[in-house]
């Protein structure tokens, strides 16, 4: 299974080539000694990323009091690890913006998705105080299903598609069940081949594995604080209409949240938030809202 599986990722003419500003910002998210003079370097020589990191600095999702118009002033106000993050991001949207008809997916679907899971992370360990934490949800909530863009394709040659709706469950025993390995395990495989710092790898290999009490079966290098933040985002998303085709019961929803061990007021305040957050964001990244 490991060999076809990396056969896959390396078959995988679809996808578009990560971007050489988005490579040089994966250097820079694991890295918390980062200087503003190492972020003006990458982010400056792309006018293109420049202008639309600008756009997301003051889009509504933020409300900053005063209007950012440099790089720089995005570094004062938000913070070094903060923009490194938003570019990532702003770079990585082309790559996840694309229809995946294996998924039953339009344009945009995914991509909102990411953002939806990243914002909803970055909102549930954001309560912790530590902004570097925060940002690394961001990030791992983003990248989370870039496993559906390799399976796409193998999806589609098999003239196989999942079924339009369903759980996670579902989506992953359907996966197995056609191509015999699933989004979470590509998307460590792609996560590898793209060089994705060893903990964001992990996220994404582990978005579906048990937390908690199961933490000891996770990947080595997976943070479980990490994967429950993005997990339970994940959830809420999908709760919110904004899961990518996944769709929950009240009783998955109730024992999903129970076991992540998130309290339900607190996931329905982040579900009534978060399609006004992506909403903003989409906005200023120019996506579909």
């Amino acid at each position: 299974m490991e060999r076809s599986l990396q056969d896959i990722v390396a078959a995988t003419g679809e996808l578009p080539a990560l971007p050489s500003t988005t490579a040089r910002l994966l250097k820079l998210l694991d890295d918390d000694t980062v200087g503003a003079d190492e972020v003006l370097d990458i982010i400056g020589r792309d006018p293109a990323l420049t202008a639309n990191l600008l756009k997301l600095c003051n889009s509504a999702y933020y409300g900053l009091r005063r209007r950012v118009g440099t790089v720089h002033e995005a570094l004062i106000m938000l913070g070094n690890r903060a923009v490194v993050s938003l570019a990532f991001a702003t770079s990585l949207g082309d790559v996840l913006r694309g229809p995946l008809a294996g998924y039953h997916l339009e344009r945009d679907e995914l991509w909102k998705h990411a953002l939806a899971v990243g914002v909803g992370a970055a909102h549930i360990l954001g309560n912790a105080g530590d902004r570097g934490r925060r940002e690394r949800a961001f990030t791992g909530g983003l990248v989370h299903d870039i496993g559906k863009l390799v399976l796409n394709g193998p999806l589609k040659a098999k003239l196989q598609q999942l079924p339009p709706a369903g759980d996670f469950v579902v989506l992953l025993e359907g996966e197995r069940a056609i191509l015999g390995f699933d989004h979470a395990q590509a998307g460590a495989a792609l996560a590898e081949s793209w060089n994705f710092p060893p903990a964001l790898a992990a996220v994404i290999g582990a978005h579906h594995a048990p937390v908690g009490a199961g933490a000891a079966e996770l990947p080595e290098g997976a943070d479980a604080p990490l994967l429950c933040a993005v997990q339970a985002a994940n959830l809420v998303a999908s709760r919110a209409g904004l899961g990518a085709g996944t769709r929950h019961d009240e009783d998955q929803w109730r024992a999903g949240l129970a076991a992540l061990g998130i309290d339900e007021a607190a996931a329905v305040e982040l579900q009534v938030r978060l399609p006004g957050d992506v909403s903003a964001l989409c906005e200023a990244l120019g996506g579909r809202r």
